[in-house]
């Protein structure tokens, strides 16, 4: 009977320590916002996510305090990031350990946190992947190295020149705007470490890898629909007229920028119509709405996502209107789609149609 009542004991025990276990998570975020409710968060302290995400929201919101201090604001969310390991955080373990590289050539980006004042993001590069010269508009970015290492330049526009050239390709004709810019900052970023830039300084950046990589950023506030990122070619040849950390560089104006367009009858743009999958995570949506074909990008096919007009200057081949990037159908021996690829920056990503 005693030996029964034993057995029994370290049967309920050995539950009872699984069914705590599975608590232990919740229990550690509930400490750890009670931890920060009584003033114990400090610089050591090691976050977790939801202490991160809890942390960042009250940051985030200095924003709307006018006049916002972004030099203090991304030094203290690169504080939080550095009390942060976000492998041992179980949603960025799931993303990492399902890394998959779909899209060769290009980095692979995951969504972690999404709000209208920030979002939290996790990007992976393969060797020779990188981001070429862009900007942020009015907004604030830190990113942290996870993983690998990365060459990072960034600049501040110093000066806009009169001089401006037209070029003209695949129907679109750009006119490129000359500018100066100065360097402020050209180091190699390794894991632990943080890079900074604000709306007014160090906002255009690239971003090199020198091998397997990976970063998790934080950019406030979050991307909108009508956010328009500026790509910049830079001439790193040497210094404009000779004067250090100064270059010239270039980018298409938008506002002047137009396509000749073609004209397609209804049952051509009909057969564009359909769903294409990017993979399990990414999907394009194309409809017809009136004389336009619209492109939709959403996570899943019930989702709704950011919607852009094509512009047709070949019958296979459209502009997304506003943006330098292009959209080239893949047909098949009937004349039908197959799938589509979309061109920006040296970079493309294919779709399979499914329906």
């Amino acid at each position: 009977m005693d030996d029964f009542k034993r057995r029994e004991f370290i049967k309920l025990s050995a539950l009872g320590f699984a069914g705590i276990a599975l608590q232990l998570n919740s229990i550690s975020a509930y400490a750890q916002k009670a931890n920060g409710h009584f003033g114990k968060w400090n610089a050591d302290t090691e976050l977790n996510w939801d202490a991160f995400l809890e942390k960042l929201t009250q940051l985030a919101k200095t924003q709307h305090e006018l006049p916002w201090d972004q030099n203090i604001y991304t030094h203290q969310v690169k504080q939080l990031l550095l009390q942060c390991n976000f492998p041992e955080f179980e949603n960025v373990r799931k993303a990492m350990d399902s890394y998959e590289n779909r899209n060769p050539n290009m980095f692979e980006a995951t969504g972690l946190h999404n709000e209208i004042d920030f979002q939290v993001g996790l990007f992976q590069f393969e060797n020779g992947e990188y981001i070429s010269h862009h900007d942020h508009p009015d907004m604030t970015g830190v990113i942290n190295v996870v993983s690998g290492n990365a060459l990072t330049k960034n600049y501040s526009i110093e000066e806009l020149l009169p001089e401006t050239r037209e070029i003209v390709s695949n129907g679109r004709k750009e006119v490129m705007q000359k500018v100066t810019i100065i360097e402020t900052s050209n180091t190699i970023i390794s894991r632990g470490d943080v890079s900074i830039l604000t709306s007014d300084e160090g906002n255009i950046h690239s971003i090199m890898p020198n091998g397997f990589t990976q970063l998790v950023d934080v950019f406030t506030p979050a991307y909108g629909k009508d956010t328009k990122t500026i790509w910049y070619n830079v001439n790193e040849d040497g210094y404009y007229e000779g004067r250090e950390k100064i270059f010239e560089a270039e980018y298409a104006n938008e506002e002047l920028t137009r396509v000749d367009t073609i004209l397609l009858g209804k049952d051509v743009m009909m057969r564009y119509v359909g769903s294409y999958k990017i993979n399990v995570e990414s999907f394009i949506k194309i409809e017809l709405t009136g004389q336009n074909l619209i492109l939709e990008r959403t996570k899943s096919l019930e989702e709704s996502g950011r919607r852009m007009n094509l512009l047709p200057f070949e019958q296979t081949k459209f502009w997304i209107e506003g943006q330098e990037v292009r959209c080239e159908f893949d047909m098949n021996g009937e004349n039908n789609p197959v799938g589509l690829t979309i061109h920006f920056k040296g970079s493309e990503i294919s779709a399979a149609k499914i329906k």
